[in-house]
């Protein structure tokens, strides 16, 4: 009895709008024959849901409520457009760092390589040179091991010569393994760049007394101009202006 009485002292009346509770009980019950079916529960979940908002879509109709919004109505976003440019440019920000990190990254990679690259070539050059040594040695301990034969030094000299060739093109090859000698072609601008060069500096031969006059070379007038070193100082009659004698201040 006194849990009854407590029961009619918090029941709501009857005669409440139905919108105060918004309370809907299913018509039907959920029966899943298989409560670990994940599909299957939560597609009855759904279906019971659904059947719920429609009946309460119909019960606020019929009370005359109002639950859906104008097409007109401007919704204001929770968050500021300052704080969404900040965002903004934080995932800008991130996103130059990742690229930056990835060229880096290649930067790296192709710095190895290089690195690698060079090593091998500077590895190739000294096993060429230590060959070419290990050759001359072999040779000259042939040639003292052979002393009483003809053709000993014959053949050193050519295996010499040969191993000679080879250290001149090992001097002479460079870093990335080809010759350091310029091509001995030459073109029309360079052929007449020389010819300025040899009309200005010679080309070879003696270059003592080379400037000193001859007797041909002192009767030779053909240079001389009489219009550029013709004088009026020495004229018959002339006199050069001579200007008075300042007097010098405070002498009278």
């Amino acid at each position: 009895p006194a849990l009854k009485r407590l029961r009619e002292q918090i029941a709501l009346p009857t005669d409440i709008p139905w919108s105060e509770t918004q309370s809907i009980t299913s018509s039907e019950a959920i029966d899943v024959a298989d409560p670990d079916d994940d599909l299957n529960r939560e597609v009855a979940f759904y279906n019971q849901a659904l059947e719920a908002a429609i009946l309460g879509r119909d019960r606020i109709k019929k009370e005359g409520g109002v639950f859906e919004r104008p097409g007109d109505y401007f919704a204001e976003m929770i968050k500021s457009d300052d704080h969404m440019a900040k965002i903004r440019q934080r995932l800008l920000d991130e996103n130059a760092s990742i690229q930056a990190s990835e060229r880096a990254k290649a930067q790296r990679e192709l710095k190895k390589f290089g690195k690698k690259v060079q090593s091998e070539k500077r590895l190739e050059r000294e096993k060429s040179k230590a060959n070419a040594l290990d050759k001359i040695s072999a040779l000259k301990k042939k040639r003292q091991g052979n002393e009483s034969s003809t053709n000993a030094d014959d053949d050193f000299d050519v295996a010499l010569a040969s191993d000679d060739e080879m250290m001149k093109a090992y001097k002479t090859m460079g870093k990335d393994g080809n010759s350091k000698k310029r091509s001995a072609t030459s073109t029309p601008e360079s052929r007449g760049k020389r010819v300025k060069k040899d009309q200005k500096f010679g080309f070879g031969g003696k270059k003592r007394f080379g400037k000193s006059n001859t007797a041909d070379s002192s009767a030779d007038t053909s240079g001389f101009s009489v219009k550029r070193n013709k004088s009026t100082s020495f004229k018959a009659g002339h006199k050069a202006a001579k200007g008075a004698a300042k007097q010098r201040p405070g002498k009278g």
